[in-house]
């Protein structure tokens, strides 16, 4: 490591620790003394800059070798949020081992205690360290990415300066650690320019190439990239104006006309692009709308409050559930994709939380790991109840609820 790269690191962990206050600390050493009776599964990542948005890629890998049947690879998409402190940002994708025949090898009596690290240490075979498969560079902060469902090689990064960059991956090199990665910008294939600020951005799941976003000024604009070309760019695109800041957009999965999005003043709207738009005012701002994989009238929104509201589209005079399990503002939703009644949550109170909505009682279990607000998360396609968590302490947390959870949800 260079001294300039050792000082950036030095002057990003005493930033952050200087957030960090002494019942936090103190409530994270507790988690990581218990953690082990809690999780299947459990790695903790510190990155460089903490990110705002991360994504499991649907491919799954199976490792070869003498312990082939105990871990597989996966890929995961997260950004850079250096607040200009950076020359470029990047978009990172990782390539992460996890263990799929774990249980098979812990012996609970044989738990060793570790004096100096204050945590149980299991005899299992190793795994592969994470490492960065490739590199993208570009100007301004990470604020969202997504990969376009039907071909995810292409990725959609929003930044700080209002564009939306489009870059296909396989047309960038790998990567490779060298002082020009880390000073130059990746030219992107598409730059789609916005009138602001864009946070909320989605592909649609059933038309290839079609991608909405919302800005903090309230525009919101529909782009179909089937329709670009080199001499006139996109020719066919739409857009909407909304009251006031959009929080988050996103498409119901099983429509490819119909989306609902969230504001800063507290409407929730469900639109129809050819014309038809239904609104509802809430009391609080909306940070987060989550459209149900499995039923496709059911969706669930989280306010600045840290409640959520379970809707149904049918009747959107009252919420069908809601209740309150966070103590600060909701930052991201999202349904578990195989089951139909569970619901993830993170929040700005440091914590990630699942959720039973079908229970009187919903939250069955949280995670507490993180030491500053978590910005987003996402669940894994290789394992239904494997999630990756990205927190303002710079943190990437990739877990799994002990078995015993699992069957209480």
């Amino acid at each position: 490591m260079t001294e300039e790269a050792e000082q950036t690191d030095r002057l990003q962990e005493a930033s952050t620790s200087s957030l960090i206050g002494e019942d936090t600390e103190n409530n994270y050493r507790i988690w990581k003394k218990n953690a082990p009776y809690v999780y299947d599964y459990l790695s903790t990542t510190s990155l460089l800059w903490p990110s705002l948005t991360v994504q499991f890629f649907p491919d799954i890998t199976h490792s070869e070798g003498e312990v082939a049947d105990d871990y597989i690879l996966q890929r995961l998409l997260h950004g850079t949020f250096t607040l200009g402190q950076s020359a470029v940002d990047s978009i990172s994708i990782l390539q992460v081992p996890t263990y799929t025949g774990l249980n098979k090898h812990i012996q609970i009596d044989k738990l060793d205690y570790n004096q100096e690290k204050e945590e149980f240490e299991v005899n299992a075979p190793s795994l592969p360290k994470q490492k960065v498969l490739q590199k993208i560079n570009q100007f301004g902060d990470v604020n969202k990415l997504s990969y376009m469902p039907q071909n995810p090689n292409v990725i959609a990064s929003a930044n700080n300066f209002g564009d939306m960059l489009i870059f296909e991956r396989t047309k960038h090199k790998s990567f490779q650690k060298s002082i020009i990665d880390d000073i130059e910008a990746n030219k992107p294939q598409l730059k789609l320019t916005a009138k602001a600020e864009v946070f909320a951005m989605d592909w649609n799941k059933n038309r290839e190439g079609y991608l909405i976003s919302g800005d903090i000024k309230g525009n919101i604009s529909l782009y179909d990239l089937r329709d670009y070309s080199k001499s006139q760019g996109l020719s066919n695109s739409k857009s909407w104006k909304s009251s006031s800041d959009v929080n988050d957009i996103e498409w119901f999965p099983t429509h490819d006309s119909l989306f609902g999005f969230v504001e800063e003043s507290g409407d929730m709207s469900i639109r129809d692009i050819r014309g038809d738009i239904i609104h509802k005012q809430l009391p609080s701002p909306i940070n987060s709308i989550a459209m149900s994989p499995h039923i496709s009238t059911i969706f669930a929104t989280g306010d600045s409050k840290g409640l959520i509201n379970v809707w149904d589209l049918r009747n959107l005079d009252e919420p069908v559930k809601n209740f309150t399990p966070h103590s600060k503002s909701i930052t991201q939703l999202k349904w578990n994709p195989k089951h139909t009644q569970v619901l993830a949550s993170s929040s700005t109170d440091c914590s990630v939380k699942l959720h039973n909505v079908s229970k009187e009682e919903p939250t069955v279990f949280q995670h507490l790991g993180h030491m500053l607000g978590v910005n987003d998360f996402d669940w894994s396609y290789a394992d239904e109840w494997m999630i990756a968590s990205v927190a303002d302490d710079n943190s990437l947390h990739i877990w799994k609820p002990t078995q015993s959870v699992q069957d209480t949800i």
